[in-house]
């Protein structure tokens, strides 16, 4: 289990406290609100992100102010590990980004990251609330668990290639019916990048598909 560098509780406040099982990570990631729940939905689906935890580490870090030397602590949302860069990952509403408090945090950890080669990111709702792509990957992760056997995954392979470019899932659905293949297997290899659509549409029967020759990953998450 991902443990968080500090207690996750809502006592006193009014968090949306949960547990996200990560197919990913294989493991439970706890998230603090809802922004960060939708966030983790785009972290488990993004074949760029090869690893993420929630509430990584506590940073320590000294301040002066007045004279005087100040220790404060650090907790930053996500680490997420790219496959070219490292980033640190703050969620926050976009009304609580520019506080005073908040800058005031960012312009003192965000040098400390750089001097690490870590990028420090500021994710608000603008950015992982996109629609029709959350909902779509929302709908995806639903069949993130369907199993399917290696004779499964050739057939459907083969009727790809064979096709050379794109169909409906409704016409993939009925001329894979035969095969054993449902609806289902297709939105779970479509969910691992095994198959493609374009997300930036809502996801129905009449969504065009292709195969992803390049991506042979199709038993990721």
């Amino acid at each position: 289990m991902n443990v968080p560098a500090r207690k996750i509780t809502n006592t006193g406040t009014r968090k949306n406290i949960g547990k996200f099982s990560s197919r990913k990570m294989g493991q439970i990631v706890w998230y603090e609100s809802l922004l960060e729940l939708d966030y983790i939905y785009l972290l488990e689906i993004d074949p760029d992100v090869v690893a993420f935890a929630s509430q990584p580490f506590q940073l320590q870090y000294t301040i002066i102010e007045g004279g005087k030397r100040r220790k404060l602590k650090y907790t930053p949302d996500f680490y997420v590990e790219r496959k070219n860069q490292i980033q640190v990952v703050e969620v926050k509403p976009e009304n609580k980004v520019n506080s005073e408090r908040n800058q005031r945090i960012f312009h003192f950890v965000a040098p400390i990251f750089r001097e690490k080669g870590w990028e420090f990111v500021v994710v608000t709702e603008t950015m992982i609330r996109v629609q029709p792509q959350l909902n779509n990957v929302k709908l995806l992760h639903r069949y993130s668990g369907v199993e399917f056997s290696l004779q499964n995954l050739i057939d459907c392979q083969e009727y790809f290639q064979k096709l050379a470019g794109q169909i409906t899932i409704e016409q993939a659905e009925r001329e894979l019916r035969s095969k054993g293949i449902t609806r289902s297997f297709l939105f779970r290899w479509i969910y691992s990048g095994f198959l493609k659509t374009n997300l930036e549409k809502p996801i129905n029967s009449q969504s065009l598909i292709h195969f992803e020759a390049r991506n042979t990953d199709f038993a990721r998450g």
